[in-house]
């Protein structure tokens, strides 16, 4: 039995070496998966990396490979609420893609215990900064602007620590519902604003226009009855006149004929029409009118008296030594 054990206690050593020998032997080999890389480190140093595959190192404990690093872009999405120029809060949606620099891998891994949060320091700060010197509405149509500011500064910062910046989105700015009710407000006063000056321009015209083809249809109306009356008055000279020559008339008995004439004349059109009440006044005489119109025609001008002609006999020359005076007695 003790010679049994003999005998097997040098082949389990043996087995036990060779176990370790190959896992030591094991260290010299490094495998990267693809999109990584794995930092060596010299007792403790930085001493190179390895790119995807299968790579030699020391063995350790002369070197070792870190854990692997990773080369793809990847995303951050912030809600990030800012205050813009005309003291608005709002949140602004912000996404970006960074990734490690490739021929800068021992700055972006020693450099930086948590990338992504200093990213996003970062565009806090610098999305904050972009915005306080920009209105609402700014924010809205300078979107481009703002975006590419930003990026720029960032990556300009970030570069120094081995990432860059692939692309920033920034989304639409979302205000609160506060002031989604105050715009939506301020825009419906606007519009009512809006209407009511137009309806006031379209009642403004309308008056106007009114006003002037009133004043036309006046005009055309009093130019209707000037020349009405003067027809008429053209023919009344011209009735009186045939009056005064075939008849023995005169302008009185002229006049009074005529104005009985239109009086009648009137009655008719007021009768024309019914449901209509004509009621006639006076005792049948003439009326103020009237009167006063055949009275001018009774009341000639006084003729204007002649200038008396003095006469301018010659006296008889006075003889030498006569006296002006009558004889004396």
């Amino acid at each position: 039995m003790y010679s049994l054990l003999e005998s097997i206690i040098p082949s389990a050593k043996n087995f036990l070496f060779v176990v370790v020998f190959l896992l030591w032997i094991r260290t010299i080999f490094v495998i990267t998966p693809q999109q990584h890389v794995r930092v060596l480190e010299t007792f403790g140093r930085y001493s190179g990396s390895r790119s995807a595959g299968l790579s030699i190192k020391a063995p350790w404990p002369l070197q070792v490979a870190r854990r692997p690093f990773s080369l793809q872009t990847r995303q951050i999405a912030l809600q990030l609420g800012v205050k813009s120029k005309d003291n608005a809060f709002v949140t602004m949606p912000i996404s970006l893609q960074y990734r490690v620099i490739p021929n800068a891998v021992q700055a972006a891994f020693y450099e930086l215990q948590d990338a992504e949060k200093q990213i996003e320091s970062y565009v806090a700060t610098e999305a904050r900064a972009v915005a306080a010197a920009k209105t609402f509405d700014q924010l809205y149509t300078d979107r481009d602007e703002f975006t590419q500011t930003v990026r720029e500064s960032l990556d300009e910062a970030m570069n120094g620590y081995g990432y860059e910046i692939r692309a920033v989105l920034i989304d639409d700015p979302r205000p609160t519902e506060e002031m989604i009710s105050a715009f939506n407000e301020v825009l419906a006063s606007q519009r009512r604003l809006e209407a009511a000056e137009n309806d006031g321009e379209a009642e403004k015209i309308k008056r106007t226009k009114s006003a002037e083809a009133s004043a036309a249809a006046m005009t055309i109306t009093a130019r209707g009855i000037a020349d009405s009356r003067s027809i008429i008055a053209e023919g009344n000279a011209k009735a009186l006149a045939a009056f005064r020559e075939d008849t023995t008339l005169t302008d009185i008995d002229a006049m009074t004929f005529m104005m009985e004439i239109n009086r009648l004349e009137a009655l008719r059109d007021a009768a024309a029409h019914g449901g209509r009440t004509v009621l006639v006044t006076g005792d049948g005489s003439a009326s103020p009118v009237s009167s006063a119109l055949l009275g001018a025609l009774t009341s000639e001008p006084a003729a204007s008296p002649a200038p008396k002609k003095q006469s301018t006999a010659s006296r008889p020359a006075s003889m030498p030594g006569a006296s002006d005076t009558g004889p004396t007695t």
